[in-house]
């Protein structure tokens, strides 16, 4: 008998990982092109004298109170501007924040029972009301009986309320010509997101602002079951130029309207990045465009903190992010807040039904 399995797991995982075949285009699953990843197809990315204006725009969100039938989060949504390595004072207030909860009830709709999600927001102050989506756009129904899943509905205010941000950023604070850069794909996942996302592509293509998505992880895979990322980097070690661009797919999801690139921003830089630009937008640029697109984004990304990562990206997320110890004090206000009121003595019952597992955590950890 083998006495040590880590060993031996390892040893034949690794076995068949390195056995495999490559097959260096992008696993897809929308309609749209593939290009092939080699050596030959990697664009250098090359300096140019004026750099674009780019607004980053990104969110963050935290649960304040969890229960199977309601939700309490708090929400951020933020933009910053930077030209070059310039930063550009915004005209408006660059961060929103705003409360929500989402409520569940079981309704019967043809015979069937259903569970129906209704969420409201609570702006921190009156006039960030403008930048929140509408609260009819983020109800949504479902026949599944395990209620309230989590970091999903968690974020569903805070991604909807990014797309409006990213419009009100577009008809305000940009002119044609300048960049508006997503955090993430441009890809839609829940319903009604379409509705916003598609104002955001019409005002920015009248207006002739170019919408970019960058996105810092992906799941991402090539057809022979390589992370794509990682193979990208391993077939660019061949490659001559420290900064590049390579095409990867016109079309990756149904759902995404960016036509997608791996990009590496800094000749130093361990990290490369899944890219995108709105495919409309993408096939009407000439070469130089693109790479002054791409160049403007390079010159950004040269903070020691994380080399070859635009630093617009690195200051919307720390300013968007909602901290543990934040957490901690708006859950007081929750609770305070609470207290004072009668019939939560009651409804405190249903919130000690999730408390348990992480009194359990708190006692194991």
């Amino acid at each position: 008998m083998n006495d040590n399995p880590v060993k031996s797991l390892i040893e034949e995982l690794g076995a068949h990982l390195s056995q495999k075949e490559h097959s260096d285009v992008i696993l897809n699953n929308g309609n749209g092109k593939q290009f092939l990843i080699a050596p030959s197809e990697f664009q250098e990315i090359k300096p140019i004298t004026s750099h674009r204006k780019m607004a980053f725009v990104d969110g963050g969100d935290g649960p304040l109170e969890e229960t199977p039938n309601f939700l309490i989060t708090i929400n951020r949504v933020y933009f910053s501007l930077f030209q070059g390595k310039k930063r550009i004072k915004p005209k408006a207030n660059p961060r929103v924040q705003f409360f929500s909860y989402v409520l569940s009830k079981i309704c019967t709709e043809d015979g069937k029972k259903k569970v129906s999600y209704d969420t409201r927001l609570f702006p921190h102050n009156p006039e960030d009301k403008k930048y929140l989506p509408s609260e009819s756009d983020l109800t949504s129904k479902t026949e599944s009986t395990s209620i309230l899943q989590g970091a999903k509905l968690n974020s569903l205010g805070r991604r909807f309320a990014e797309w409006q941000l990213a419009i009100h950023v577009v008809e305000n604070e940009l002119n044609q010509g300048d960049m508006i850069v997503m955090d993430g794909s441009l890809q839609t996942g829940f319903k009604n997101e379409v509705k916003y996302s598609t104002r955001l592509y019409e005002l920015a293509q009248k207006k002739g602002v170019i919408v970019c998505g960058l996105a810092k992880t992906s799941r991402l895979i090539t057809e022979s079951g390589d992370p794509l990322l990682a193979r990208i980097s391993e077939i660019a070690e061949e490659v001559p130029f420290g900064k590049w661009h390579i095409k990867i797919a016109d079309e990756v999801s149904a759902d995404d309207r960016g036509f997608m690139m791996v990009v590496k921003f800094h000749p130093k830089s361990r990290f490369v990045f899944r890219f995108e630009i709105l495919r409309e937008q993408f096939y009407k640029m000439s070469p130089e465009e693109l790479n002054s697109v791409l160049e403007s984004l390079a010159e950004n990304s040269q903070d020691v903190a994380m080399m070859g990562y635009p630093y617009g990206a690195i200051d919307a997320d720390r300013f968007a992010q909602v901290r543990m110890d934040e957490l901690g004090m708006y859950k007081g206000f929750i609770l305070a807040e609470q207290l004072r009121r009668p019939e939560w003595k009651k409804l405190q019952k249903y919130a000690a039904s999730l408390a348990a597992h992480d009194a359990l955590n708190g006692v194991t950890s």
